[in-house]
């Protein structure tokens, strides 16, 4: 275990742990999207882990005391297995909430040309939106989670617009939806502008699942998309503040690396997601919100001033 020495200086902005307040106030999860960050020493960790193998393994029980909720990334490339599962279940508290991507076994309907997947870059994928294998190799394993399993977060890549335009995809979508068994927070990410559209909505809304509203690079503004109140499509709400608009993934990786300090505060996210916060406040409605270090170089710090100015204006109405 991480020995829990004196800690490091930290940066001038500390964090409060109000995010874990209001998680247990209002059902509202504000967190991370992952949480191996060596950046973010000082910030969010403050024990000594002598080994980079120490930090990896144990950082996120000490993540765990400040925020309620993280996002696993992991499972978008390997499905869920149990000794990940187990070790995820260990280092938290009964009370914390973990997001899960959909493994792209599921979710990726012809795979990408990058060297890592080898003779299967450019084909079709026989297992998109396969809802047998999505329930065997991931639903069933993440259950075990219990009580700390969020929202279940199936990202689709950009898909061809010609299946999007005959109706396609949205007819195959809605037989995968329907065949999954219920009990789980199921939730969509798009990432085609002329899917946001009511059919969408209307199959989602259908089989009770969420849409994932995102600040992303070629989407809608998230202003716009939280603003359009066919997108609420569920009992809950999902939310992915991901990168600066017209900013490609990338370019904002080598912006913001190592993700120790805000370098560039994007307001009109800032501003959508506190708009749409105070409204759920008032409005009993609960869900998540995950923010990427790519958004603004530093999602600690980005949720530290959202809670600032979420918190300390409801409290003074």
């Amino acid at each position: 275990m991480a020995a829990s020495s004196a800690a490091e200086p930290g940066p001038a902005v500390q964090l409060s742990g109000r995010a874990r307040e209001l998680a247990a106030s209002s059902g509202i999860y504000l967190g991370a999207s992952s949480w191996r960050y060596d950046g973010w020493r000082g910030l969010v960790y403050r024990d000594h882990y002598p080994t980079k193998k120490s930090f990896h393994d144990h950082c996120l029980t000490e993540y765990a005391g400040l925020f309620p909720a993280v996002g696993v990334d992991a499972t978008f490339y390997k499905f869920p297995d149990e000794k990940l599962l187990s070790e995820l279940d260990a280092r938290t508290p009964d009370h914390f909430k973990f997001g899960f991507k959909v493994t792209e076994e599921i979710s990726v309907l012809k795979w990408p040309t990058h060297k890592r997947y080898g003779q299967r870059g450019g084909r079709d994928n026989p297992n998109f939106l396969s809802s047998e294998l999505f329930t065997e190799r991931f639903l069933e394993p993440v259950q075990r989670l219990g009580a700390k399993l969020g929202p279940v977060m199936l990202q689709l890549g950009t898909l061809p617009r010609e299946i999007i335009a005959d109706g396609s995809f949205l007819e195959q979508l809605d037989r995968f939806l329907g065949a999954l068994p219920s009990g789980y927070q199921m939730s969509i990410e798009i990432r085609n502008r002329d899917l946001f559209r009511r059919p969408y909505f209307d199959i989602l809304r259908k089989h009770g699942i969420a849409h994932i509203h995102t600040s992303w690079s070629w989407m809608q503004p998230l202003a716009e998309q939280l603003q359009t109140e066919a997108s609420m499509t569920a009992d809950f709400f999902a939310m992915r503040l991901l990168t600066p608009t017209q900013v490609a993934y990338q370019d904002a990786v080598e912006r913001y690396y190592p993700y120790t300090a805000i370098l560039k505060p994007q307001q009109q996210v800032r501003s959508a997601v506190l708009n749409f916060l105070r409204g759920a406040l008032q409005g009993v409605r609960t869900g998540y919100v995950f923010v990427n270090n790519r958004l603004e170089g530093s999602s600690p710090l980005t949720i530290e001033h959202i809670l600032e100015e979420l918190l300390d204006k409801n409290s003074a109405t």
